[in-house]
């Protein structure tokens, strides 16, 4: 991993309009996120701020986000709100700046709002305390694999699938409603029945309500940085996956049908997204 290079700013707003069907606010504390997985689809965002540096090695603190929701808030029509679609609240900086933390805060005793985190960190655990007190809350983890090694290639910021599913298991042991995000399946890597089957049932396991399941979109960028891995790491998979970019439509239909077969013969709720 690259050196990170941290720096604060201030925010106008935090609550933004979000563009997700199913999500009426997102909330983004920071900008950047130093998970640095190859897959990310969040890298357009460094153009906001001028930021030339490699995606996965800065982070922006909002550092009065806090104080902007707080006024946000009451002026906000209820809805769900969902922390982290173009960050993880929860990377490392979080742990030392509490902003995300602080921001929860700001919903304890409020109406109407449905609040939840999509996270790849057990570091939420630690805002238990925070979550049982908000009147809706839900925490999702995303989990692209439960290999730990190809988990540190894909995604080398971030803790293990192993202390996710710790951390799942201890929210939903607590009350605390949580769910599991299987994305992006990684073509090749994380697709077959059995490593599908795998990720369901651990998911399921620790508590989740049901699993959303998404594809790996392999637009230029991205597939630019997740080439550059598999090259480095699973070379013998660059053409199997080349053929895939070639025929998305074909893949897409095939792993949905493969997911429906796992899912049903496991018993899992899945929501596939694609």
């Amino acid at each position: 991993m690259p050196a990170i290079r941290e720096f604060t700013f201030e925010c106008k707003s935090l609550m933004t309009k979000s563009g997700i069907a199913s999500l009426d606010y997102a909330v983004n504390p920071y900008l950047g996120c130093t998970h640095g997985c190859v897959y990310c689809y969040a890298t357009f965002m460094a153009r906001f701020k001028n930021i030339k540096d490699e995606w996965g090695s800065f982070v922006g603190v909002k550092e009065n986000a806090p104080e902007v929701i707080a006024k946000e808030i009451p002026r906000r029509k209820p809805g769900d709100v969902c922390f982290g679609t173009v960050c993880d609240a929860y990377q490392p900086v979080e742990e030392r700046y509490r902003t995300t933390r602080a921001c929860l805060e700001a919903f304890v005793g409020t109406e109407g709002f449905e609040v939840g985190i999509l996270t790849k960190s057990d570091l939420v655990v630690r805002d238990a305390d925070v979550l049982e007190r908000i009147e809706s809350p839900d925490v999702g983890f995303s989990i692209t694999c439960l290999d730990a090694g190809l988990a540190h290639v894909v995604e080398p910021g971030a803790p293990s699938p192993a202390r996710r599913l710790a951390a799942m298991r201890e929210l939903s042991a607590r009350g605390i409603p949580v769910w599991g995000f299987f994305g992006p399946v990684l073509p090749t890597l994380s697709d077959s029945e059995e490593a599908i089957e795998e990720v369901l049932r651990e998911m399921d396991r620790a508590g989740a309500s049901h699993v959303l399941v998404d594809r790996m979109n392999l637009y230029p960028k991205v597939w630019a940085r997740f080439r550059r891995a598999l090259e480095q790491r699973y070379p013998e998979r660059v053409d199997a996956v080349r053929a895939i970019k070639s025929d998305p439509d074909g893949y897409e239909r095939e792993l949905s049908d493969r997911v429906g077969r796992v899912a049903a013969s496991v018993g899992v709720e899945v929501d596939v997204c694609f």
